[in-house]
């Protein structure tokens, strides 16, 4: 009966105890029936007992025989139901566990993609720590088989210390190169009982050679690394193998970025890089002091500058304004010409070739190098070629003409004594003048070369100046020279008295042979501190602004025709440059074009002054 009720579900016993209460219910109306009008025989009562009886023992009986399996049947069902609440609050546990370790796992595959410096990956052993459940770690990096640097979670400095001295696990998996984990127990006076320590070593090997780069260490105390998880820190280990061979190529790629950019930046020529690829332009330090109005990004001598490229702008001081234009045109289009271009700036102060060079890539076009190299001094060199050759064939012409012409009368007729002399005078002036170019060149070649001998001793500018005016005053008519100085005064200093009289005397000479028209020349002489300032001032034809510059270079003359039609070799001027140098003195001018000039002459009275 009992295992036929078992076998029954809760709907079929329910429905059998509700027939049971109903019966009862039924013999308990017929009952009542019976006793309606209180007119009941003795039987009829005794019978009305026995179905009360009778259904208070059927009751009775389905409570026993169907309400106890039920009860039972419930407590079970109740029992498996928390045993299933429990399993599935395991399962969300161990669940959340799993998205914990997800989320830790998926943050440091982040972070290993990321990093780009040694200090960042404190971050990559914080997750592992905690993805491990361990209590402290440490990633190791390794160079030529020694341990560089510690990068350490939750380590004292002693334990960091003790770990790269001390720890046979980690010097096993350095020679193994294999992982290895071991347990220590450990007393120490904070605990009552020994304890026992778990520490794991993963190396971390370059795939490329097989060497190892580093080690990854944790240790913990509650239990040790199952095979699950070292199997999913050598996984860890291959990612951050993967991620430091990609930060050192990032370094190395950023060190030789610098070393190229200090390359180029150490260049004198002016260098603008278009990437094709990137769509980029970057210029060196030179192209930004050639063209400091343009816009740059400019982080300093280890970096190229990032410039806004206006072609329009580019080209504003360039005097070959629609030329460079169509070259750099070129340039941008891919299409960079084979030739050169010359080029000058600014009304020819500054000259530039112009060149393209193409970079390639794996046989495509990757870029193109647009150099700009200043030739101004190659130019002026050739300027001054010319100019020597000019002046030398000039200059040496007219002595050698007068010379040949007047031997030759002198050989082929028969001249008076006084036509004779005066020829043979004519001769030895030509050839002195030859004399004095020749010493001028020789002179300039000694000084530039330091080998110019002085006689040092005390001379008198005063009395130099006096002796000079009047030797150049007997030279012309037209000129009126004075001298403006305090006799009372003392204008000596510790000079050569040659190299002196050469350096007024090519002032007094240039201040005539410039003022064509006559007029007044003034010599002063000032005694400052320590110093006497002598001034030769004309109101001839003037300096242009632009000749200032290059004037006391040696055979510069200033390009005009009032200046072409007055002779000289351009030498005296770079002369006088070199003796006021060798005196520790200053030479510069002060001109007006069409006014006059004045050049001042700054001479120390003695080379104590000097020194001091």
């Amino acid at each position: 009966m009992g295992k036929w009720i078992e076998q029954l579900n809760s709907r079929q016993i329910l429905s059998i105890l509700y027939g049971v209460c109903i019966m009862s219910l039924v013999l308990t109306a017929t009952g009542a029936w019976f006793v309606r009008d209180n007119n009941v025989s003795p039987s009829e009562l005794l019978t009305l007992r026995w179905i009360w009886m009778a259904g208070l023992v059927m009751f009775i009986s389905a409570i026993l025989l169907i309400g106890r399996p039920l009860i039972n049947r419930m407590a079970s069902q109740n029992e498996r139901l928390r045993a299933k609440h429990e399993e599935l609050e395991h399962v969300l546990q161990a669940s959340k566990q799993n998205e914990t370790k997800l989320q830790y796992r998926n943050e440091l595959i982040e972070v290993l993609a990321s990093k780009e410096s040694l200090f960042d990956y404190s971050s990559v052993i914080e997750k592992i720590v905690l993805l491990t459940s361990a209590e402290f770690g440490a990633l190791l990096l390794v160079k030529d088989g020694e341990i560089s640097s510690v990068v350490p979670k939750e380590m004292t400095e002693e334990q960091q210390e003790s770990l790269k001295t001390k720890s046979l696990l980690l010097k096993r998996v350095m020679i193994s190169k294999l992982p290895a984990a071991t347990s220590k127990k450990v007393a120490d006076d904070l605990h009552e009982y020994p304890y026992y320590i778990y520490e794991t070593v993963i190396p971390v090997m370059d795939p490329s050679d097989d060497k190892m780069i580093g080690c990854l260490y944790l240790a913990r105390y509650d239990e040790q690394f199952d095979a699950s998880e070292k199997s999913e820190l050598n996984a860890f280990a291959n990612q951050l193998a993967i991620s430091l061979l990609r930060m050192r190529l990032y370094r190395q790629m950023q060190q030789d970025r610098k070393e190229t950019a200090q390359l180029i930046n150490s260049v004198r020529e002016a260098i603008l890089y278009l990437n094709y690829e990137e769509e980029s332009v970057v210029g060196n330090r030179a192209f930004i002091r050639m063209f400091d109005d343009l816009q740059f990004d400019y982080q300093g001598y280890e970096e190229l500058a990032d410039v806004k490229i206006d072609i329009e702008q580019l080209a504003e001081r360039v005097d070959q304004r629609d030329h460079f234009i169509s070259y750099v045109e070129h340039v941008f289009d891919r299409k960079p010409p084979e030739e050169g271009l010359s080029i000058s700036l600014d009304q020819g102060d500054c000259f530039l070739q112009v060149y393209a060079e193409s970079i390639y890539r794996d046989g495509k076009l990757h870029g193109t190098m647009l150099v700009l190299r200043d030739v101004t001094a190659e130019t002026e060199i050739d300027r001054m070629k010319s100019e020597l050759v000019s002046t030398v064939s000039h200059e040496l012409r007219t002595p050698l003409s007068s010379i040949y012409g007047f031997t030759e009368l002198m050989l082929e007729r028969d001249l008076k004594e006084s036509r004779r002399e005066l020829y043979l005078k004519t001769i030895h002036d030509e050839a002195k003048r030859l004399s004095f170019l020749v010493s001028d060149f020789l002179d300039l070649q000694k000084m530039e070369a330091g080998k110019q001998t002085f006689e040092w001793g005390r001379v008198d500018l005063y009395e130099l100046a006096r002796d000079s005016i009047g030797f150049y005053q007997e030279t012309t008519d037209a000129h009126h020279i004075h001298l403006d100085a305090d006799s009372t005064q003392d204008f000596t200093i510790e000079a050569d008295l040659e190299g002196m009289r050469q350096l007024l005397g090519n002032l007094l000479s240039n201040a005539v042979k410039y003022s064509p028209d006559g007029g007044n020349v003034l010599v002063s002489l000032e005694r400052l501190e320590g110093q006497v300032v002598m001034k030769v001032r004309d109101n001839g034809i003037g300096i242009p602004s632009s000749a200032l510059p290059n004037l006391f270079g040696k055979f510069y003359r200033v390009d005009n025709s009032d200046r072409r039609k007055i002779g000289g070799t351009g030498l005296g001027l770079a002369i006088c440059k070199e003796i006021a140098k060798a005196h520790d003195g200053h030479l510069h001018v002060e001109s007006v074009y069409g006014e006059g000039s004045t050049f001042i002459c700054e001479l120390p009275t003695s080379k104590e002054v000097v020194h001091q």
